[in-house]
């Protein structure tokens, strides 16, 4: 019979006596035991055995070893920070130094010269959506946040020249760091990088600099000192100078006639990339009736242009003489402009005066840095 084919179903009261009781299941416990809990042990220098009653003792494993936890949380542990009431003289020399602040600094990579350098000495930028169509741009959020958790970021050497040849070509594309992209994915073919992102940075710059400097010209009380002149005689009797703001323009004829150099020069080079371009079937011996194909690093005929260390000398920085040393001189009207160094001013006690000196202490570190980061942001080559 097909009837006795089918297997007859058990009765719910069968199913209640297959489960298991409540009191046979492994009660739940937020207790772990680790060490002594497991039983007998005994500690060695660097491991732990359990003892046992027949047989050798067996170690324990990493994660119940009291000395493997209590090595490990020795290192998760922070530390605390440090007290400077306590420090050695070099040690609050290094303090009050910008310069050793900037330097240590955490290490990363320039994506335009593929070399390791201080953070503190390349520009940061992050992915940041658009507020109106959700895009990807990428921006300098660091300079108007203080958050340190960015996401992922795009470093290059802080220096203008090379924002603005990142932004020819949109060469900024063939570098880009894998991170960046992974975070991306599908939009990193709609990220965006600003026209006028060199602009940008320097705004954002000078506008955290200016910020900085009309808070210290109103507290810094004796820690600033103004004075008439950089002579010697005037600053020697001043104790630990760390630098000197110039309130007044500091270029002379030899900017000026350095400044109508590199514009001949770029006017010169526009007209060789023109003989190329309009030469180029003359001067490449590649084009006519030769059969042979250009080799690999071939690009374009070569014609007379400047050598680079003549157009590119090494940047000059202003400095002052002080108990024989040199101490760094900041230019505030090329940094910031007449017209901001006037609000800055405005109200404080150095209206009127050429020259002011800082002293140094570990307040003044973060403006120094800023005035240290946008000096070397704007440089040029001198004269």
């Amino acid at each position: 019979m097909p009837s006795r084919l089918l297997q007859r179903l058990k009765s719910c009261s069968s199913f209640d006596r297959c489960i298991i009781p409540s009191f046979q299941c492994r009660p739940y416990t937020s207790h772990i035991p680790i060490g002594k809990d497991l039983g007998p042990i005994e500690q060695h220098e660097h491991q732990t055995f359990r003892i046992r009653k027949k047989g050798k003792p067996l170690p324990l494993p990493p994660v119940l070893d009291p000395v493997v936890i209590e090595a490990k949380g020795r290192y998760a542990q922070k530390k605390a920070k440090p007290n400077p009431a306590t420090f050695t003289p070099f040690q609050k020399k290094l303090l009050e130094n910008p310069y050793a602040h900037t330097l240590a600094s955490p290490i990363r990579v320039c994506r335009t010269l593929s070399i390791l350098l201080p953070s503190a000495l390349l520009t940061t930028l992050n992915p940041h959506p658009h507020p109106s169509t959700s895009e990807p741009w990428l921006l300098p959020v660091n300079l108007t946040t203080p958050s340190t958790r960015l996401g992922p970021t795009y470093r290059f050497l802080a220096w203008k020249p090379v924002a603005k040849y990142l932004h020819a070509r949109q060469r900024w594309r063939s570098n880009l760091p894998e991170r960046l992209t992974a975070k991306l994915s599908s939009s990193t073919a709609k990220l965006v990088w600003r026209e006028d992102m060199a602009d940008l940075i320097e705004s954002l710059m000078q506008k955290n600099v200016a910020e900085q400097l009309k808070w210290h010209f109103k507290h810094s009380g004796s820690r600033m000192v103004g004075v008439g002149s950089l002579r010697a005689e005037e600053i020697k009797d001043i104790d630990d100078v760390s630098c000197i703001l110039s309130l007044r323009n500091l270029k002379t004829t030899a900017d000026t006639l350095q400044a109508q150099s590199t514009k001949i020069v770029s006017i010169c080079d526009d007209y060789a990339r023109q003989t190329r371009s309009l030469l180029s079937p003359i001067l490449d011996p590649h084009k006519g009736n030769n059969p042979f194909p250009p080799p690999q690093w071939y690009k374009a005929p070569v014609v007379p242009q400047l050598h680079p260390r003549l157009r590119y000398p090494p940047l000059e920085f202003s400095t002052a003489e002080w108990r024989g040393r040199r101490v760094a001189v900041y230019g505030l009207v090329e940094l910031l402009g007449a017209e901001r160094v006037k609000e800055v001013l405005a109200g404080t006690r150095f209206e009127g005066v050429d020259w002011v000196v800082v002293r140094g202490s570990r307040h003044h570190v973060s403006l120094e840095m800023m005035l240290l980061r946008l000096q070397m942001y704007l440089a040029v080559p001198g004269p």
